[in-house]
């Protein structure tokens, strides 16, 4: 970490530094997306989030009187006025999401990241979007995707852009916007995935990669590019893209992280449907106070509550260790006296849940962000125990779990509730979950985070596509029994059941 930087977070501390969702860009990043928007030239370039001025930094002599910035926080804005070696680019101290009326020659930025939950003027800068550029943003939107949304409008006819995001976007459905502005006029020349994410941004959560967008041009293509490491960056573009797409092909409802795998696969289309075919995936309950609301069974009796007050629940992934939950797994986790039970309060409390209620009271749980919207406060969301459950966070893969016990999940799976169809392709779908091909498929619509950590969303993967009843049907039902049984034991797919999802998929050339 540069000397600036450390003594920047010495100074403010880390807290304020997430407060502002800052995370400072490598050199090395920053002087190689300096370096391709001046290619435009245009020798003006504007930073909007401008920070300890790393772009500033590395921008060429000659250019620096015409280098402009915006800056929210004037703190790290006063510490950079103070300390950098050479501030002398014209910094405004503004909220670049609120402040419009600006052209830009060239634009670089390393946007702030803050998911749509800490985004806390959102309604104000989603009104102003919705009046400057008649887009209505989708409440799930990232700061650092509205802010690339504003220098797209921002960007001179003959200038480039270079863009730092978090490219979980690229797989989101509030990305659909992000993507169907950038791929509008053809000026989308390429994006390209860090994989060497932890070297530049330690604190990173999320997989980062350059958008880069140049106005001048019109491309027939969009590449996709991965730098293994920082040092590859400088020559990336010697080498092939990983793939290279034609705009037609490009839809900007569609998931785009796949276009960085070596050897996309592709879903046959007349063989798959959407998972939502079969019924929907839901989020689990969520407490509000986990401290409060998860209970062990040694807790329940001494605080004499009734059997009616609290529910069998999964609170914890780990709580599951095999593809099949049953009453019996359930009962073996109260004998070990884990922290399974829900309270849940069904009309009037008794005498011991009302005392329990009061020291909750007493604690403020009932001032928690979810719990102060509910009235009650107490009283949880209305569940029944899902057949199929799927792990919200993976590495590698993901965790399905075939639920046949009585209890409920939290928040650490999605749980699905099938309709009149789904009841009766569970099984099917379990093992489809389950199998070599139907996690390739399914992977597609997961979010990628740092250091390899997947998330999937409800809708994620209610969108998944998943075989046709007509592929389901061609199953014997005595194949599917057997395969099962098979997982029951095996905690794996057998391959009789492996080989008819097969032809699923087809890889791209």
């Amino acid at each position: 970490m540069a000397r600036i930087e450390s003594g920047y977070l010495e100074a403010v501390g880390d807290a304020h530094r997430k407060a502002y969702g800052q995370f400072f860009t490598h050199p090395q990043v920053a002087e190689f997306m300096v370096r391709w928007v001046l290619e435009s030239g245009e020798p003006a370039v504007h930073d909007p989030a401008f920070g300890l001025g790393a772009f500033f930094d590395v921008a060429p002599q000659n250019i620096r009187p015409h280098f402009t910035g915006s800056e929210v926080d004037a703190e790290i804005l006063e510490y950079w006025r103070t300390y950098a070696t050479d501030n002398g680019a014209v910094v405004t101290e503004e909220d670049y999401l609120t402040s419009w009326g600006r052209r830009s020659g060239n634009i670089v930025c390393n946007p702030p990241y803050m998911r749509f939950q800490k985004f806390t003027n959102r309604s104000m800068v989603f009104d102003m979007f919705e009046y400057e550029l008649g887009v209505r943003l989708s409440g799930y939107t990232n700061t650092a995707s509205a802010f690339l949304l504003k220098s797209l409008s921002e960007l001179h006819p003959r200038g480039r852009l270079a863009y730092i995001m978090p490219l979980e976007f690229l797989n989101t459905g509030y990305g659909k916007i992000v993507k169907k502005r950038l791929i509008a006029d053809s000026h989308l020349y390429a994006v390209i995935s860090l994989d060497c994410e932890k070297d530049i941004f330690p604190d990173a959560i999320t997989s980062v990669g350059i958008i880069l967008y140049d106005t001048s041009m019109q491309f027939s293509t969009v590449k996709f590019y991965t730098a293994e490491s920082v040092n590859s960056l400088q020559s990336i573009f010697d080498a092939a893209p990983i793939s290279e797409l034609p705009y037609a092909d490009l839809d900007p409802a569609a998931k785009w992280l796949p276009y960085f795998e070596t050897k996309p696969i592709m879903p046959v289309e007349a063989a798959t449907v959407p998972l939502e075919r079969y019924g929907r995936f839901t989020r689990g309950i969520a407490t509000g106070a986990n401290e409060f609301f998860i209970l062990r069974p040694s807790q329940v009796e001494a605080l004499g509550l009734s059997t009616s007050e609290v529910l069998p629940s999964i609170t914890r992934s780990a709580q599951v260790r095999s593809p099949y939950f049953t009453d019996d797994d359930y009962g073996n986790l109260c004998e070990c006296d884990e922290a399974a039970l829900l309270f849940r309060v069904n009309g009037e409390p008794s005498d011991a849940a009302s005392s329990y209620i009061a020291q909750g009271e007493l604690k403020g749980y009932n001032r928690r962000f979810l719990t102060r919207s509910r009235t009650p406060w107490y009283k949880t969301e209305h569940r029944s125990p899902a057949p199929l459950l799927l792990g919200v966070f993976s590495r590698g893969r993901y965790k399905i779990v075939r639920n046949e016990s009585r209890a409920l999940n939290l928040t650490c799976f999605h749980g699905f509730q099938p309709n009149l169809l789904g009841l009766h392709y569970i099984d099917h779908l379990f093992l489809y979950l389950n199998s070599v091909v139907g996690r390739e498929i399914v992977r597609l619509s997961s979010r990628r985070y740092g250091d390899g950590l997947s998330k999937f969303e409800p809708n994620d993967l209610n969108t998944a596509l998943v075989p046709t009843p007509e592929i389901f049907d061609r199953i014997p039902v005595e194949d599917v029994a057997s395969a099962l049984e098979y997982v029951k034991e095996a905690g794996s797919v057998p391959s009789f059941i492996e080989s008819s999802f097969d032809s699923l998929i087809q890889h791209a050339p």
